[in-house]
């Protein structure tokens, strides 16, 4: 897939061109949230390690466009009860079922595609458009590629975050930050300082387990299931935050114009 950093890039990108703040908001969440399948997928490998099961569990539920329906239409169908406590609620609704679905086409242009149809579309049944794979190469090096690219994957992540502390820092915003959790809420003083030591150490997590992956050629072997189960646990947290990123910043979002 491309990286879900990649996608939120992308969602800025389209947030910069909206003017209503509350479908920005909704364009940047909704362009990374499908990717939040991420953790079921981390979950499901942890304790089947059945990599097959991860990678069709992945791109299917959460890019499904039917889904993206029934969420458009539902959420439409009571917004109107909230309308007067929530007047923006019509803008981030589009905004977000946009944002998935921009998500989704684009991750229709990588290796195995999308269950677009999903639960008509099996799991296992994807809809690709650039059908092409890597057959050609020995099992060696297909086990070579697929580590690195799962690792670049979450690298990548460290990207998003440092455009969010550089647009953070231009527009003065989110310097600190309140988290509402459980019905309590938290306030993050230096968020800013601390998003950036958590990018660094997911660039040295990278670093890690791209020389482990070459390394496992010939003097570390390693099997690709354990790799992945091994890089999935540091993941999982990355991925949760570039899921909700948007959510959390979302001030720096608000002003996002291009």
């Amino acid at each position: 897939m491309p990286p879900t950093g990649f996608h939120g890039l992308l969602g800025l990108l389209f947030a910069g061109k909206v003017k209503s703040k509350a479908g920005k908001v909704g364009i940047a969440w909704g362009s990374v949230f499908p990717d939040l399948d991420l953790l079921g997928s981390i979950i499901l490998f942890i304790f089947t390690q059945d990599l097959e099961l991860t990678i069709f569990f992945h791109r299917s539920v959460t890019h499904s466009f039917i889904v993206m329906a029934i969420i458009l239409i539902s959420c439409l169908l009571i917004s109107g009860f909230w309308s007067d406590k929530f007047p923006d609620l019509i803008p981030f609704i589009l905004g977000f079922v946009g944002g998935m679905a921009i998500h989704a086409v684009m991750d229709l242009f990588y290796l195995d595609g999308v269950a677009i149809l999903w639960p008509i579309q099996a799991m296992n049944d994807r809809l690709v458009i650039l059908d092409y794979t890597f057959a050609e190469l020995t099992p060696v090096y297909n086990n070579l590629l697929a580590k690195v690219i799962s690792t670049l994957d979450g690298g990548f992540e460290a990207i998003y975050y440092f455009v969010f502390i550089f647009l953070a820092k231009r527009f003065n915003t989110d310097r600190e930050i309140s988290v509402e959790l459980f019905s309590k809420r938290y306030e993050v003083q230096n968020w800013i300082l601390k998003l950036k030591t958590f990018s660094f150490v997911v660039l040295g997590v990278t670093t890690i387990f791209l020389s482990t992956a070459f390394l496992s050629i010939s003097i570390l072997p390693i099997d690709l299931e354990l790799f992945i189960m091994l890089l999935y646990i540091p993941l999982a947290p990355v991925y949760l935050l570039s899921g909700t990123l948007p959510l959390i910043m979302h001030k720096t979002v608000e002003e996002v114009s291009f």
